[in-house]
């Protein structure tokens, strides 16, 4: 056993007042055992000799430090918890109820295949269909735009019928059989409400973003719907917009804090009987995609800057950024970057890729109109992809049709049983 000097009992008292170790811990670092630790701190032995005063002062400072330091702690906690209360507490509990009362559409039967000639092996390619900025609750009166547009929920439904009309007729009769498309990806890449900013739900459809969601949700599964029995299988993909988002500024870490993610979850469970419908839904403002060998970057744009129109050297600093990630990143390199948000169909090519914007749904809007004279024929893109070829062609569907004065002929969106 270690003979303990007057200074080893003092260096022992001064430990046993910080609290630091326990004292089994004290008396292995001294030689002793516990029990002479023990002895030390009641007083039974070393009485005599006493420890250094501490520098109060000090201590006070240093006990200070911590308790301002676990403050700040326990604040950064609650305001992470605040956080992810409010992204998936909310969203999660709708879309929880929701499975409770959402019914899934029955599919419709199998399309016969369109046959024309004597052509037995056509081209096999992916179609792709671009779905962004629609905006279909959004009030556009003729007043606001100079008697150019005029555009509501009914009237997106009945472009809605007219795109899937026309994706249809394009495919299964125009091309065909020369051409196959067995598989069909959807890109919706965000925008599809007109959200909370700038006090748009007061002005919406149905000026309440829940019925707005699920109206649109179920909208979108709708032409999924109709679209489903053309294809082997359907593969959605989702990312969300800025129109949609619930924080003031955007928030990176919040996607699904999003009102297009609960359209997409809407969709989704209204498809949940489509077995060959699939849905990819990432926590994400991006996703880099694999289609038939073809890497595409899908994305809203919101983050590019702009000035009166598309920010072309924006946009092509982004796509240029990106694709030097190829180098490091695994999986196919992205070719096609695609966007909307600008209203503005277009694109920029370059050798190692290209730019593809996307048109919306409203032509116009009082914000558009009066602030940069806004308007551009509403579209949106439809394309097919060769893994060897890439983009081998592209139709920018026009979305207005005749009867939109009249309301859609086939869609019908009742939202009694699910928010009634």
């Amino acid at each position: 056993m270690t003979k303990l000097t007057d200074d080893n009992v003092r260096d022992i008292k001064v430990a046993l007042s910080e609290k630091v170790m326990t004292q089994a811990q004290i008396g292995e670092q001294f030689g002793v055992s516990r029990s002479v630790i023990s002895d030390i701190s009641t007083g039974r032995v070393h009485k005599d000799v006493t420890a250094p005063e501490p520098d109060s002062d000090n201590q006070f400072l240093k006990l200070r430090g911590e308790i301002e330091h676990l403050r700040e702690e326990r604040n950064e906690y609650k305001r992470q918890l605040k956080a992810a209360a409010k992204t998936q507490g909310l969203f999660s509990s709708v879309v929880d109820e929701m499975q409770r009362i959402v019914t899934p559409m029955k599919a419709l039967p199998p399309a016969r295949p369109f046959e024309v000639g004597s052509v037995k092996e056509g081209i096999s390619e992916h179609l792709v269909m671009h779905l962004s900025d629609g905006h279909h609750d959004q009030i556009v009166t003729p007043s606001d735009t100079g008697g150019l547009e005029t555009y509501d929920f009914p009237i997106s439904m009945c472009r809605a019928e007219r795109y899937v009309d026309t994706i249809i007729k394009w495919t299964q009769q125009t091309l065909a059989p020369q051409f196959k498309f067995p598989t069909l990806t959807v890109l919706a890449y965000g925008d599809h409400t007109s959200g909370e900013i700038h006090g748009a739900a007061t002005r919406s459809y149905f000026k309440n973003m829940f019925k707005n969601t699920l109206a649109i949700g179920q909208l979108h599964s709708l032409m999924f719907r109709d679209l489903a029995p053309y294809f082997d299988q359907v593969n959605v993909v989702y990312v969300p917009g800025n129109h949609g988002r619930r924080s003031t500024k955007k928030d990176y870490h919040g996607a699904h804090d999003n009102w297009d993610y609960l359209i997409a979850k809407t969709a989704e469970l209204y498809c949940a009987d489509l077995t060959n419908v699939a849905f990819t839904i990432p926590n994400s403002f991006s996703i880099n995609l694999d289609i038939g060998g073809v890497g595409f970057c899908i994305f809203h744009g919101d983050d590019i800057r702009s000035s009166l129109g598309i920010p072309w050297y924006g946009l092509e600093r982004r796509k240029q950024r990106i694709t030097a990630l190829n180098s490091v990143q695994k999986g196919t390199p992205v070719r096609y970057h695609c966007c909307g948000h600008f209203h503005r169909p277009g694109s920029t090519t370059e050798l190692n890729g290209e730019m593809i914007i996307n048109g919306a749904w409203p032509a116009s809007d009082a914000f558009a109109f009066n602030a940069i004279g806004g308007w551009t024929e509403p579209s949106q893109l439809i394309h097919g992809v060769n893994k060897e070829y890439g983009i081998t062609w592209r139709l920018p569907v026009k979305l207005r049709c005749p009867y939109e004065h009249k309301g859609p002929k086939r869609y019908k969106i009742d939202l009694m049983k699910e928010v009634g």
